[in-house]
C-alpha cells in the first residue's frame, strides 16, 4: 500500500518523513560540509554576511561569477540550504559554489533564521526578503537583476516553492523576477512534519503549516522547475515531490521530474551541483549563461 501520510501512525510518518531514519550513519556526510565549505572558500572570490534584513541570520554570501562575458553583468543562482528550518548555516555549503562560478553565474547563498527562535512565518519571510534584496540591489551585487535563478534543498526546496507562490507585483517586483528554478528533496507540504520529532523544534501547529504549504494554492512565478529527489529516499519525499510537479503541470508551468538513482537526501545535492551529470547540466541550460 502507498504511503499516505494522512491515514499513517506516527511511526510511518516519522520514517518517510525525517531523512535520518532512513540512512544508517549520516553524521559522516553532515560533519563533512562545513569543512569542504571551508577548503572551497580558500579558492573562492567571497563577499560574505551582506545584510539583507534587519533580524540577526538576515545575511547573504556572494561568489562572484567567473569566466562570464566581458562588459555583461552574469546570471545568479540563489541557494537556500536545508536543514529542516532548524539547522546548517549558508557557511557550510559554499562549495556548491565552485561549478557554479566556473559556469559563468554569481552564487548567493542564504542565511535565514532557524527554529526554534524563528517559525516557518518567520523563514519564509526572510527569504522573500534576500530574493527582493538580490533583485533592487543587483547593481551593487554585480549581477543581471533580470536573470536570478533559484535552487533549494530540503527545507530549502519548501522555500523554493513558497518563492514561486509570492505575490512579487505587491512588492514592486516583477511577477517573473525568478526566471528558472530547482528545488531538491522538498518538504512542499508541511503539515506531516507536524507529527514527527521534527516538530519539537519547529514548534508548527496546523495553520502555519498550511499558510506556508506550497501545495496549498497555484504558483505565481511562471518559470521552469526542475523537481529533483533521491532515487533512494523514503516514498514520503518522492511523493511531495510529485505532488508539487502534478500542482505546478496542471496549471501550465514547465516542470520536469527527476529522481537521481542511488542517491540519498543528502546525496542528491552534491550529485546537483557535479559537473557532467545530466542534472547539473539541465540546471545550467535553464540558467543560460
Amino acid at each position: 500500500m502507498a504511503f499516505n501520510w494522512r491515514e499513517a501512525d506516527d511511526a510511518e510518518i516519522e520514517y518517510h518523513m525525517n531523512p535520518r531514519k532512513t540512512i544508517e550513519n549520516p553524521a559522516p556526510l553532515l560533519e563533512a560540509l562545513p569543512v569542504r565549505a571551508a577548503e572551497a572558500r580558500e579558492s573562492l572570490e567571497g563577499i560574505y554576511d551582506v545584510r539583507y534584513g534587519d533580524r540577526p541570520k538576515e545575511t547573504i554570501d556572494v561568489f562572484p561569477a567567473q569566466n562570464g562575458k566581458l562588459g555583461t553583468p552574469p546570471p545568479a543562482q540563489i541557494f537556500i540550504h536545508g536543514g529542516y528550518w532548524r539547522m546548517m548555516d549558508k557557511s557550510d555549503y559554499s562549495h556548491l559554489a565552485l561549478p557554479i562560478v566556473a559556469a559563468g553565474a554569481t552564487h548567493i547563498s542564504v542565511n535565514y533564521d532557524l527554529c526554534p527562535e524563528a517559525d516557518l512565518d518567520i523563514i519564509v519571510d526572510e527569504v522573500k526578503n534576500a530574493v527582493a534584496y538580490c533583485h533592487t540591489h543587483a547593481d551593487e551585487l554585480g549581477i543581471d537583476a533580470d536573470r536570478l535563478h533559484l535552487a533549494g534543498h530540503s527545507a530549502g526546496g519548501h522555500l523554493t516553492g513558497m518563492m514561486l507562490r509570492q505575490d512579487w507585483k505587491s512588492l514592486g517586483l516583477p511577477e517573473d523576477i525568478l526566471k528558472s528554478a530547482v528545488g531538491v528533496s522538498g518538504v512542499y507540504e508541511p503539515e506531516p512534519v507536524m507529527r514527527t520529532s521534527v516538530n519539537e523544534d519547529v514548534r508548527m501547529d496546523a495553520g502555519m503549516a498550511r499558510r506556508n504549504s506550497a501545495l496549498e494554492r497555484a504558483p505565481t512565478v511562471p518559470c521552469p522547475l526542475l523537481a529533483i529527489v533521491g532515487g533512494d529516499e523514503p516514498e514520503g519525499f518522492h511523493q511531495q515531490t510529485i505532488a508539487y510537479g502534478e500542482l505546478r503541470n496542471y496549471n501550465g508551468l514547465e516542470t520536469e521530474y527527476i529522481s537521481v538513482p542511488g542517491k540519498n537526501h543528502f546525496t542528491v545535492v552534491d550529485h546537483l551541483f557535479r559537473p557532467g551529470t545530466a542534472e547539473f547540466e539541465k540546471m545550467i541550460a535553464l540558467m543560460r549563461i
